[in-house]
C-alpha cells in the first residue's frame, strides 16, 4: 500500500493554490501603471504575462530559513536562493570559484586570508554589500550560543570548531585498560592494541608542539581567531592554526551572508530571530512568503548578476517549492502536471516516470546512509555484538533493491569520491559469523529500540519504511530482536536520535557540502557523545591534526587512520553511498545538478507549463 502523508495536500489543491498565488503575482511582475478602467477585466488579463514559474515539490517543508542555525537540506533549499557566500562552487567542475568574493588571498603560513569583495551588490532591502556587513555576519555567527552554533550541520561551527578543546590524549595504561575492559583479548584485539599504542606515541610527538596561536574566545581547540574589515571591500580572516580547504568551506550554505538590517532586534540569545522566516540576503531570489505548504520566491530585480540572467533566457522568475512527504503524491502531481518537478525520486517509481517519458536528473553520490549504534545501551556496548550487526545486515541487497541503480554499499563513513581507502578489513554480510558472536555473547533476545523516520525522503533515505523493514529482516534472521521506535521527521527525529535520552538503533545519514573528509566526520561525529555514546580522545586527536595536514599522501594517509579507528570502535555502521535524484516534465529543458545540492533555480532553463499558461 503506497505510503501517505497524514495530510495529504490534495492534487488539486496544490494545483489551484499554486494558480492563486501566481495570480497574486502578475500586478507585481508587469510593472503596469495604467488605471483600471483602461480595459476590461478580460483585455486585462490576456495582456498580462504569467511568469515564468518553477512549481516544485520538496520531501518535507524548511524547518527555519536561517541556515546559520539550521541543518536540514530542505532548508537549504530555499536559503540557497535567496542567499549568497563569499565563495561558489563551479556547477561543472566543482571547484571553487568567485562569490561575493572576486578575489583572495592566503599568507604563507596560511593563517590569513584576505578577501576581495565585489561593488555594486545589493541586499534585497536596498543596502550595499561592504566588508563591515561581512564582519557583522562572522561576528554574529561567534557569539551565537554553543546551542544555536551546533544547530547548523554546515556553518560556522562545524568549519572554525569554535567550541572544540584539545583532546587530552590517553596514557599507554589507560589505552591498555580499554582493551583489558572487553575482556579476553583476542588475536585480532591484541594486534589492534598494539596498533592503537604505535598510533598514540605518535600523536603524542605532535602534542607537545604548540598547537594553537594567539588566544581564543571560546574553546582551545577554535581555529578562529578574529575577522576585520581592512577596506570598505576588503575582509581579513585570521586564524589560530592552519586549516588547508578552508575556501571550498566557506562555500557551504551556513556561510550565507545577510542583510545587516536583519541581523539585530530580536531577543539577545538571537537578535537575527526575524531570518528563521523572513531570509534577507543577495541572491537572485527573494522570499516573498511561505504558507500552506508552499514557500514563495520572486527575482530579484535589481540582482548584481545580471549577465547570470540575460544569458539564460528561461530563468523561473517565480519559484513554488510545495512540501509533499510521499514520494507517490509527488508522482502523482508530477504525471497531473500539477508540478513542473520533485526530488527524492525512489526506486519504485522510476520505472513509471520512464514509461511516461518524464525527464529524470540524477546527482553523483555524496551522501552516506548508516545506522548508529549507541553504546549506553547495554548490548550495543559490547564490541562483538556491534560486530554481530554489522555481519547481520546485507548492505549489497539494500544498495541493489532500495536505491537507484548505481547506489553502493558503504564500507566506510567517507564516499569514494574522497579518494580515502578504507581499511584492509571492514566486517561484510555473514550470518554465521553474526549468530557465533551472539552465541559468545550470550545473547538473550532482549529486545533492542530501533528508531526510523516516517514522512519523509532524504536523499540518503528516500524510503525509510522499507529500510527500516529489510534491516529489520537482517537482524531478525540471525536472532536479534527490535522494537520498532517509528517517528515523524517533522516530529523532532534527528533532535530525538542525537539526545542523551534515546540510546538504541537509528537510522540517519549526511550529505557533504564540500570537498572534504573534515566536513563529513566532523557532520557525522559533532554529537557522537549523545548520538552513539561514544567518546574517543584518541579519535579526538586523529582528527584535530588531520586538519591542518596540506592536501597530498600524508593527509589521505592521516584520515585512512581515522576510518581504521572507526572500523574498530563501530558507533555507526556506513550502510550505502546512495544516487539521489529528481523528475521533470517536459517544460523544464534543464536542471543543474549537484552532489552537493549547491543548485540554484536562476541556472534552470524552462518555459510555463501548459496547465498555467495564459
Amino acid at each position: 500500500m503506497p505510503e501517505l502523508p497524514p495530510k495529504p495536500v490534495s492534487r488539486r489543491a496544490l494545483l489551484t493554490g499554486t494558480l492563486a498565488t501566481t495570480a497574486l503575482a502578475l500586478t507585481a511582475c508587469t510593472g503596469n501603471s495604467e488605471p483600471a478602467t483602461s480595459a476590461s477585466p478580460s483585455a486585462s488579463a490576456s495582456a498580462t504575462p504569467v511568469p515564468r514559474t518553477l512549481r516544485l515539490a520538496a520531501a518535507a517543508p524548511p524547518v527555519k530559513l536561517d541556515p546559520a542555525i539550521v541543518g536540514d537540506n530542505e532548508s537549504f533549499r530555499i536559503t540557497r536562493q535567496v542567499y549568497e557566500t563569499l565563495v561558489d562552487i563551479d556547477p561543472d567542475t566543482g571547484s571553487t570559484v568567485a562569490g561575493l568574493a572576486e578575489s583572495w588571498t592566503e599568507s604563507p603560513d596560511g593563517l590569513r586570508y584576505t578577501f576581495t569583495l565585489r561593488q555594486g551588490v545589493l541586499f534585497h532591502d536596498g543596502t550595499e554589500l561592504t566588508a563591515k556587513a561581512v564582519v557583522a555576519n562572522f561576528n554574529r555567527w561567534e557569539n551565537l550560543s554553543p546551542q544555536l552554533r551546533t544547530a547548523s550541520s554546515q556553518g560556522f561551527a562545524n568549519i572554525f570548531h569554535i567550541d572544540s578543546d584539545i583532546p587530552k590524549l590517553p596514557t599507554a595504561k589507560e589505552l591498555e585498560k580499554t582493551f583489558k575492559s572487553i575482556g579476553e583479548a583476542t588475536e585480532e584485539e591484541l594486534a589492534t592494541q598494539q596498533s592503537r599504542t604505535e598510533q598514540l606515541e605518535e600523536l603524542s610527538k605532535q602534542f607537545e608542539t604548540k598547537l594553537f596561536e594567539g588566544k581564543s574566545s571560546a574553546g582551545s581547540a577554535s581555529y578562529f581567531a578574529s575577522v576585520e574589515a581592512t577596506g570598505e571591500y576588503v575582509v581579513t580572516l585570521n586564524l589560530r592554526r592552519r586549516l588547508p580547504g578552508l575556501v571550498d568551506a566557506l562555500t557551504l550554505p551556513g556561510m550565507a551572508i545577510a542583510a545587516p538590517s536583519a541581523l539585530t532586534g530580536g531577543p539577545k540569545q538571537n537578535p537575527a530571530q526575524s531570518l528563521s522566516t523572513h531570509p534577507v540576503g543577495t541572491g537572485p531570489y527573494t522570499f516573498v512568503s511561505n504558507g500552506n505548504g508552499v514557500v514563495r520566491l520572486e527575482i530579484f530585480k535589481d540582482y548584481w548578476n545580471q549577465a547570470r540572467l540575460d544569458n539564460n533566457t528561461g530563468h523561473p522568475e517565480v519559484a513554488l517549492i510545495s512540501a509533499v512527504p510521499s514520494p507517490y503524491n509527488r508522482e502523482g502531481a508530477l504525471l497531473a502536471d500539477e508540478i513542473d518537478g520533485f526530488d527524492m525520486v525512489s526506486v519504485d517509481i522510476m520505472r513509471t516516470l520512464v514509461r511516461n517519458a518524464k525527464v529524470v536528473v540524477q546527482r553523483d553520490p555524496f551522501s552516506v546512509l548508516y545506522i548508529g549504534m549507541d553504546q549506553r545501551n547495554k548490548w550495543l556496548a559490547k564490541p562483538d555484538f556491534r560486530l554481530a550487526i554489522a555481519h547481520a545486515i546485507n548492505r549489497s541487497s539494500l544498495a541493489e533493491k532500495l536505491f537507484l541503480q548505481g547506489s553502493k554499499h558503504a564500507s566506510t563513513l567517507l564516499p569514494p569520491a574522497l579518494s580515502i581507502p578504507a581499511p584492509e578489513e571492514t566486517p561484510n554480510h555473514d550470518a554465521t559469523k553474526a549468530k557465533a558472536l551472539l552465541d559468545q555473547l550470550g545473547y538473550d533476545g532482549e529486545e533492542i529500540e530501533f528508531a526510523y523516520p516516517l514522512r519523509v525522503s532524504r536523499n540518503y533515505l528516500p524510503l525509510p519504511e522499507r529500510t527500516f523493514a529489510q534491516i529489520a529482516d537482517d537482524l531478525a534472521a540471525v536472532g536479534i530482536r527490535i522494537k520498532p521506535k517509528p517517528i515523524a521527521w517533522t516530529d523532532g527525529y534527528v533532535q530525538t536520535v542525537q539526545s542523551k535520552d534515546f540510546n538504541g538503533l537509528h537510522l540517519l545519514g549526511f550529505s557533504g557540502g564540500y570537498r572534504s573528509a573534515d566536513d563529513f566526520l566532523s557532520g557525522i561525529l559533532a554529537s557522537k557523545e549523545n548520538e552513539f555514546g561514544y567518546t574517543s580522545a584518541l579519535l579526538d586527536s586523529q582528527v584535530l591534526l588531520a586538519r591542518s595536514v596540506p592536501f597530498g599522501e600524508e593527509r589521505t594517509a592521516a584520515y585512512a587512520d581515522i576510518l581504521k579507528t572507526l572500523n574498530t570502535d563501530l558507533p555507526a555502521l556506513p550502510l550505502v553511498f546512495p544516487i539521489s535524484a529528481l523528475a521533470f516534465n517536459g517544460n523544464v529543458t534543464f536542471y543543474p545538478p549537484s552532489p552537493m545540492l549547491n543548485e540554484c533555480y536562476a541556472d534552470v532553463q524552462m518555459t510555463n507549463s501548459p496547465s498555467i499558461s495564459s
